[in-house]
């Protein structure tokens, strides 16, 4: 939808929502005005900067890695927010997730769908939903406009949750998984205006602290570290047990990532427990390029173990 506001400039422009002029006879032709653009089916990842910077490719970014795995088979989309905990997350869900519409008909799909009238006309098939059956899994390269429906989102929040309490961003812990139970809910109720029935969910711990260097940031500020590992790890483990509650996937990065900071101690002989998190983390709690290689395995593997069909055949 695109919306325009009145301003105090010449009385022949408009300013639209985003402050530039327009002219009054080109605004009016475009309010009201939709756009409809043909997509693949969608992986989305929600989260809080973990996610939000994952992006770059210069950091090696998880969602970047995913994006570019799932290249020609779905739409990979970062619906990362920096600073937030899960209960700032609830507060703008409804404006993060796609609403429930009804289910549209083979014959209007039919209509719209460039690949139906390239399949009809070779004489592949009469309807749209067959095609959309014929090249399910995504293991084949595809082409948009036959559906766009949620097919997995990801979800890693945590990071901010388990700060210290007096921190704006701390959420207790229980509060934490009443929310995470709240996302889980709204995708799989019938009664909710984002039920996805199709969506696969996968609920992501939060990483690993880098106690040390917290310290030291929280030193040059002249202020008291707002993280620490053992509370992070608390979290991480409530993340576990609300999806096992809810027979959803999970992704345990907290012990993934303590796993390989524990051998890389052990093969440099050191018994320093804070030995090693410098090399997955940028400044304590973000991912650097090693850690996203990390996670991206791990997400990679639990994809193949949970919906092995989802596991794209590169060309």
């Amino acid at each position: 939808m695109i919306a325009y506001t009145t301003c105090n400039g010449p009385s022949s422009m408009f300013t639209g929502l985003d402050g530039r002029f327009m002219r009054r006879d080109v605004a009016t032709t475009a309010v009201n005005m939709t756009y409809s653009y043909p997509t693949y089916d969608i992986l989305m990842v929600l989260g809080d900067s973990n996610t939000q910077f994952a992006n770059d490719p210069a950091k090696n970014g998880f969602v970047a890695q995913l994006a570019e795995f799932y290249q020609r088979q779905m739409d990979v989309l970062n619906r990362g927010f920096r600073g937030y905990n899960t209960s700032s997350a609830r507060e703008i869900i409804g404006s993060v997730l796609p609403k429930t519409s009804v289910a549209q008909d083979s014959t209007t799909t039919d209509d719209i769908s460039p690949l139906f009238k390239f399949a009809k006309k070779l004489k592949l098939t009469t309807r749209a939903d067959e095609i959309t059956k014929a090249l399910w899994p995504y293991q084949k390269q595809n082409y948009p406009g036959i559906s766009n429906i949620l097919q997995l989102i990801i979800i890693l929040f945590g990071t901010n949750d388990s700060r210290v309490e007096w921190s704006e961003a701390y959420n207790p812990i229980d509060q934490y998984a009443e929310d995470l139970q709240y996302f889980i809910t709204l995708l799989q109720d019938p009664d909710s205006e984002h039920y996805s029935p199709d969506a696969r969910i996968m609920i992501i711990t939060p990483p690993v602290v880098g106690d040390r260097k917290i310290q030291e940031l929280a030193k040059s500020r002249n202020t008291e570290p707002e993280w620490y590992n053992n509370r992070t790890q608390t979290y991480a483990a409530k993340a576990i047990e609300v999806a096992q509650a809810a027979n959803v996937a999970y992704v345990d990065l907290h012990t993934g990532m303590e796993d390989v900071v524990a051998e890389y101690r052990k093969n440099i002989s050191s018994t320093d427990v804070l030995d090693g998190y410098d090399n997955y983390l940028i400044d304590g709690i973000h991912l650097n390029v090693n850690g996203s290689a990390i996670l991206f395995g791990l997400i990679h593997d639990t994809i193949a173990k949970n919906w092995p069909e989802m596991i794209p055949l590169k060309s």
